[in-house]
C-alpha cells in the first residue's frame, strides 16, 4: 500500500511540475514600449513557486505584441507608459512564423505555451489603478480624473474639456464656455439668437437713415 501511495505521489508531483512550466495567462505590466512596432517588454505580475519552495520572479518578456482594437485600416490608439497594467496571454503554439507571415502557418517546433509566445492586452486593472467615478452608462474615452472626456449615451454625445462642454442631442447642440471663431461662420438654415435677441427679426427704433453706406464689417 505504501509503494502505491509513493507512486501516486510521484506521478502527482511530476504532473504538477509539468503543468507549472506551462505559460497560459497572468496579469503583468509594461516595462518598455516600442510604438513603431507596437511591441513591449512585459513583467509578469505573479512570481513562480519553485519545486524547492522558493519564490522566483520571472524574467521580463521581450518583443511582446500589444493589443489595440481595430481593423487593417482603423485603430483605437492610446498611450502606453511604463507601469501600464494588463493581461498576458500565451499562445498554445509558437507564433514566430505567424508574426512574420500571418496565417495559416505550420508550427515551427514542438513547444507549447511558452513564455516566448506572449501577447499583452492593456486595461485590466488592480485596485491600485482602478479608475475613480467611471461612468456606468454608454461608452466613451476619458483621462483618469474625467476632466477630458468624450461620452456617448442613448441621449447624445458630450465632449468635456475642463470647464468647457459641448453636448449634441436630437434636440440640438448645447455649449458652455468661451468660443473663438477664426473663420467665416454662416447660418444657412434657421435663425441665430444671442440671449433674447433674434438676429433675423430684430429691429432698432429711433434710428435716422443717412445718405451713404456703412464702411467695413458690422
Amino acid at each position: 500500500m505504501k509503494s502505491t501511495n509513493q507512486l501516486f505521489s510521484a506521478i502527482q508531483s511530476a504532473s504538477m511540475n509539468m503543468i507549472g512550466d506551462l505559460m497560459v495567462g497572468m496579469p503583468g505590466h509594461v516595462v518598455a514600449y516600442d510604438p513603431r512596432k507596437q511591441r513591449a517588454q512585459i513583467e509578469c505580475g505573479i512570481q513562480r513557486r519553485m519545486p524547492d519552495g522558493t519564490i522566483e520572479t520571472l524574467s521580463v518578456l521581450i518583443n511582446v505584441p500589444v493589443r489595440f482594437s481595430g481593423s487593417a485600416d482603423w485603430v483605437l490608439f492610446h498611450e502606453l507608459p511604463v507601469g501600464t497594467e494588463g493581461y498576458i496571454h500565451f499562445s498554445q503554439r509558437s507564433v514566430d512564423a505567424w508574426l512574420d507571415m500571418v496565417g495559416p502557418v505550420p508550427p515551427t517546433g514542438p513547444g507549447m505555451f511558452s513564455a516566448s509566445d506572449a501577447f499583452f492586452s492593456p486595461g485590466y486593472r488592480s485596485l491600485k489603478t482602478a479608475i475613480p467615478d467611471l461612468p456606468t452608462s454608454g461608452m466613451g474615452m476619458s483621462n483618469r480624473d474625467g476632466s477630458v472626456r468624450i461620452h456617448l449615451t442613448d441621449d447624445g454625445i458630450t465632449l468635456t474639456c475642463g470647464g468647457v462642454s459641448l453636448t449634441v442631442t436630437q434636440d440640438g447642440v448645447k455649449h458652455s464656455g468661451n468660443t473663438t471663431l477664426n473663420e467665416r461662420t454662416q447660418v444657412t438654415q434657421g435663425s441665430l439668437s444671442v440671449g433674447n435677441v433674434e438676429f433675423e427679426t430684430h429691429t432698432h427704433s429711433g434710428v435716422a437713415r443717412g445718405d451713404g453706406n456703412t464702411d467695413g464689417p458690422l
